[in-house]
Order: C-alpha cells, then sequence, then structure tokens
C-alpha cells in the first residue's frame, strides 16, 4: 500500500493497558449498557475497537489482545466485514490490521478509511528503513534500531537540485519522522532519539509498489548517493 490512514489518532495506551489486564466477561441478558444488544464479550469489543482506531495491532505490544484476536477471529472478521473491510492476520510478522474490502465485481464500497498519499519525505524513509531492515536481517539481527539524526540525514540524500532550503528540508524530513513515530512504524525505545523499526514496515512495502517510489525517488532530479541498482537491492 502507498497511502497511509488519515483516520490514524494517537492511540490510547490506557485502553490496551486495561485489556491486558481485564477479564473476558462473558454477557448476561442485561448486556454491558442500557439497551446493549451486542454480542461479543467485552474484551472481544475492545480489540475490534483498537483495530478500528490503530494501524495494527501487534503480538509484541500486546500480547493479550493478541490472543484474543486469534481466539475470536472469526467474530472479529465479521465485524469488519460488515463494515466492507477486511481483517489481516499475518502470523510471520505476527501483526495483524484492517483493509478496505474489494469487490469481487469491481464496484466501490463505502469506506471509513480515509488514504493519503505518504508525503516525500515519508516515502524515503520508508524505503531506506526497509533495505536497511532486510540488510540487517539477512545478517541475523533480529530487531533493527535507528537513531533520529540518521533518519534526518537519508533523507537529505535525496534532496532535489532545485531546493536550496536546507532547514525547511531538515525540518520536513523531522516532521516525517514524527509522522512515522505516530503510526508506529518506528517504536520508541528506552533511550531517547532512538527507535526501533516495527515489523509492519514488510507489510506496508509490497514488491510492486518499491519498484513505483524506486523509479521515482531515482529520477534525474534526484541526486541520490545510491545508484538505482542499489535502490533496487530492497525488493
Amino acid at each position: 500500500m502507498s497511502t497511509h490512514e488519515d483516520e490514524w489518532t494517537d492511540a490510547e495506551p490506557e485502553a490496551l493497558e486495561a485489556l491486558d489486564q481485564g477479564s473476558e466477561t462473558i454477557l448476561d441478558e442485561d448486556g454491558l449498557f442500557p439497551g446493549d444488544t451486542g454480542t461479543l464479550p467485552q474484551a472481544v469489543r475492545a480489540v475490534l475497537v483498537q483495530l478500528l482506531k490503530r494501524r495494527y495491532l501487534s503480538a509484541e505490544a500486546h500480547p493479550r489482545p493478541w490472543r484474543i484476536l486469534l481466539e475470536h477471529q472469526r467474530a472479529v472478521r465479521a465485524r469488519l466485514n460488515d463494515l466492507f473491510l477486511d481483517l489481516v492476520i499475518d502470523t510471520d510478522h505476527q501483526v495483524a490490521y484492517k483493509q478496505q474490502a474489494a469487490a469481487r465485481d469491481g464496484q466501490r464500497f463505502p469506506t471509513l478509511l480515509f488514504d493519503q498519499p505518504w508525503s516525500r519525505e515519508e516515502t524515503i524513509l520508508l524505503i531506506c528503513l526497509r533495505r536497511l531492515a532486510r540488510s540487517r536481517a539477512a545478517s541475523g539481527e533480529a530487531q533493527v534500531f535507528v537513531e533520529r539524526a540518521e533518519l534526518v540525514d537519508e533523507v537529505g540524500h535525496f534532496r532535489p537540485l532545485s531546493s536550496t532550503n536546507r532547514a525547511r528540508d531538515e525540518q520536513q524530513a523531522a516532521t516525517a519522522v514524527d509522522s512515522l513515530l505516530r503510526q508506529e512504524v518506528l517504536l520508541r525505545t528506552g533511550t531517547e532519539n532512538r527507535y526501533r523499526v516495527s515489523p509492519i514496515l514488510e507489510l506496508l512495502l509490497p514488491v510492486d509498489v518499491v519498484q513505483r517510489i524506486v523509479a521515482r525517488l531515482t529520477g534525474p532530479e534526484t541526486p541520490t548517493h545510491d545508484s538505482p541498482e542499489a535502490l533496487q537491492e530492497t525488493l
């Protein structure tokens, strides 16, 4: 996918923390609140809400919600399907996320998702992070860590020849880093300005998307320390 969901809002850590510690309430005839006609236990509803609000859920960050999702995925999938959304559970990367459902006949369904293109700086960071993650994974590293300054500098390598405002460009690169943090593509660590790359990165950038991005980033107006062939190694 080459867009990010603009419906993203900062997640509510306390909500998931409460879910981690809560119980899978069995509904009684009175429901969870006056007039409640829902059929899902409270914990399963909480997982459904987080799937709707967040870009993804991961087994690493929230093991109990992940277990609840796996145990009740058929019911959660049905609720999402009612909203023309698909549930994707990637057990290799241990992440789950929603995506717009595609009709068999090509018609467009109503959607709750409002997608907007990644910014130029966000796109560059995604490509560079993907290449870095694959390179270090090939070297046997299970996790990939990056420094904020390293990411800002990386975007600078792709500064157009026509750009002369270095301060503005660096600010845009810093804004892109903040955006990837909000969307949990980059994960904070205990060290300031040091981040870990989320496993969701691989799923955000399938090969066909990478190919299109690389073609744009290696155009004649973009000076880069990498050749098109080097960038193609991200595939």
